[in-house]
């Protein structure tokens, strides 16, 4: 065990002068990681508008979907990259970085989504007036998947549904970013192990 954490440690190379793995900077990137959902949010309503506009329910379904594929990819590409460097810094200076420090950094980079649905549920009992326009910028790569239980911005046209299913969404949110930041921090192979499991 302890000649295979020396190959493994001469093998590693760490290219960062930080002495200990960055917890504030990726804090903050987990936190950047929604203007980034965000974009890819606009450019595929921009893109899958005319087909919301010709498919009806379909389109928005579609739409939603396609929005919701991309933001877990981008959050999973997230947590296997900082769970990288925190096994880097594991092997090579001797950090003690826990594996389930993922969980945080899924929660931060779905702390708006989050925000956005206290907004919703707060709406919706008439604690405040409409959210559903905030509620749909702050999650526009879900536009066409909310349109499906609110398509205006009236909030007593809203179905009840959307308070049950959002939070699985983000559910998936912070798994993806915490399943793959435990994936990099033991340095699995993904594909290695794909390809090894069909051969």
């Amino acid at each position: 065990m302890a000649d295979e954490q020396t190959k493994e440690k001469a093998s590693l190379k760490d290219y960062s002068g930080d002495e200990k793995y960055n917890r504030k900077s990726a804090l903050l990137t987990a936190l950047l990681k929604w203007l980034e959902c965000e974009f890819f949010g606009l450019f595929i309503f921009l893109w899958l508008l005319a087909m919301t506009l010709v498919l009806g329910d379909a389109g928005d379904f579609l739409f939603g979907l396609v929005g919701l594929i991309c933001n877990i990819c981008v959050l999973a590409d997230f947590g296997l990259k900082e769970g990288s460097r925190a096994h880097v810094k594991i092997v090579v200076r001797g950090d003690d970085v826990s594996k389930n420090y993922g969980l945080l950094l899924g929660l931060i980079s779905s702390a708006p989504s989050i925000l956005s649905y206290i907004l919703l549920l707060l709406s919706y009992f008439g604690v405040i007036g409409s959210a559903v326009l905030p509620f749909k910028i702050l999650n526009c790569g879900l536009w066409g998947l909310i349109n499906l239980f609110v398509s205006d911005m009236k909030i007593s046209n809203m179905s009840p549904y959307l308070l049950a299913v959002f939070p699985i969404i983000i559910l998936l949110y912070i798994l993806s970013v915490f399943i793959a930041f435990r994936l990099g921090h033991k340095n699995e192979d993904i594909v290695t192990k794909i390809v090894y499991k069909k051969q």
